[in-house]
This record gives structure tokens, C-alpha cells and sequence, in this order.
């Protein structure tokens, strides 16, 4: 699973993509973002969070945009599931955003304005990601917890926080296709284990509409069990967008 920041490049004399040695599928999306007026023209899309975010990586642009359609897939992405989360939030203000491999995703930032206070925003990552979130995002509005989604209790560990709530919103964006058949079994059957009644969205192609690369979960399945068709899909996008 990469979604670790990346190791000094060989010869380079420091961090591969700036200062902060930031992972490629951490920056794309993130430039996508912080971006999405240039990307997209005509967007009313806007990420401020995350132009302030890869200011702080001191990234070099060359390094990042080798692959212009990846972080335009990404800028896609983030439209679609930010309505997403925002009709769910609205229709719930209880509700509780699990985003699962959250990497530098700044969607809490994004929808602050939009939603009501009481939604709680959770996020999961592993442990360098999650120290360098905090670096880079001081003010973070998401709570977010140091654990890789292939452990069997990374879901166990937000259930304080849930409480008795069964509004639970688990965002996947542009991560599943970085995990092989087992930790992909893994998740899903802690996912579901923990919680049991939330909706579910993930990424599955970047191919063809925005919406097309989206699909929603809310089926039930007994405790172990793993929906088989959303295994498939998610493994094997043509061309991901990168993680948040």
C-alpha cells in the first residue's frame, strides 16, 4: 500500500518532491485541487485548504504534472463526492464522515460553510501520513487517527467517537486499487463489522463522466462476509486519480 511519503530520490540530496518528501499520489490530487480553475475552466470549485497545503510541501511543479489527466480526474473526483457527502450530511446533520485513507484530502475545509457544525469528521491513515497532515494542516477540521486500513480493527478504533449514531458516511477516494486481495478483504469485512448500517462511496474508474467512477454501497452483509462485485471493481481502475 503506497501511501507513505516517499524516500529521498537516489543522488538527489533531499526529499523527492520538496521539503516535506511528499508521496506523487499525495501531490497530484492535491495540486488537482488547489488548481481546479486552471484544470477546469468554468469550475466553481474551489479548494483554498489545499493551495495552502502544497504551498507548505514546497513541491516542484515539473515533478508533479506529468500526468495533466490524472490531476484533472482528481478535481472530477473531489466535485462528485463532495456532493455526495454534502446531500448525505444535509439529509443527516448527525451524521458521521469516515473518510478512510484520507492522505491530504481538505474536503472538512471545503464543506465547512456548507453543512451543519454537528457533522463529525473522522479520517484514517497511516502514521507518516498522519504526522504529516499535521504538519501541513495545522487547523485541521477532520480528527484523524494513525492506523493502515488493512488492520483488521482500524474501524474498531473510531467507535468511541461514533457513539450510538447510525448516520455513518465511509468515503474511499482513490485508495483501494493501492491494496492487494487480502487487505482489500480486510477492510471491508472491518468496515462492515463496525459499522454495520453506513453508506458506503468509492472510486472505481476515472474512465468516461465523473459520476461513472462512483458507486454506492448500503447493503447489509453478515459479519465476515465481502461483497464480491465492489471487490472487483475497485481493484482494477485503469488509471487512478491518485489518493487525496
Amino acid at each position: 500500500m503506497s501511501n507513505t511519503p516517499t524516500p529521498d530520490a537516489p543522488g538527489s540530496g533531499g526529499p523527492a518532491h520538496g521539503p516535506s518528501g511528499v508521496a506523487m499520489t499525495l501531490l497530484t490530487p492535491l495540486h488537482g485541487r488547489a488548481h481546479a480553475a486552471e484544470l477546469l475552466p468554468g469550475t466553481a470549485f474551489r479548494d483554498p485548504a489545499a493551495a495552502s497545503v502544497l504551498a507548505a510541501t514546497g513541491y516542484r511543479a515539473p515533478e508533479v504534472l506529468t500526468d495533466r489527466g490524472n490531476a484533472l480526474g482528481s478535481v472530477h473526483r473531489a466535485i462528485v463526492f463532495d456532493e455526495l457527502t454534502a446531500a448525505f450530511c444535509r439529509e443527516h446533520p448527525d451524521a458521521v464522515v469516515v473518510s478512510a485513507g484520507i492522505g491530504l484530502d481538505t474536503r472538512a475545509e471545503r464543506l465547512a460553510g456548507a453543512l451543519p457544525a454537528t457533522v463529525t469528521w473522522l479520517g484514517v491513515d497511516v502514521p507518516d501520513v498522519v504526522e504529516l497532515r499535521a504538519r501541513l494542516l495545522p487547523g485541521d477540521l477532520t480528527r484523524v487517527f494513525p492506523a493502515s486500513i488493512t488492520e483488521p480493527d482500524w474501524a474498531q478504533r473510531l467507535l468511541p467517537l461514533v457513539g450510538e449514531r447510525r448516520n455513518v458516511l465511509v468515503l474511499t477516494e482513490g485508495v483501494l486499487m493501492y491494496l492487494d486481495p487480502a487487505g482489500l478483504r480486510s477492510f471491508l469485512v472491518s468496515c462492515r463489522t463496525a459499522f454495520p448500517a453506513a453508506s458506503w462511496w468509492r472510486t472505481t474508474s476515472t474512465r468516461g463522466s465523473p459520476s461513472a467512477g462512483c458507486t454506492r454501497s448500503s447493503r447489509r452483509p453478515g459479519r465476515g462476509s465481502v461483497p464480491a462485485p465492489a471487490a472487483a471493481a475497485d481493484r482494477r481502475p485503469p488509471r487512478p486519480a491518485g489518493r487525496r
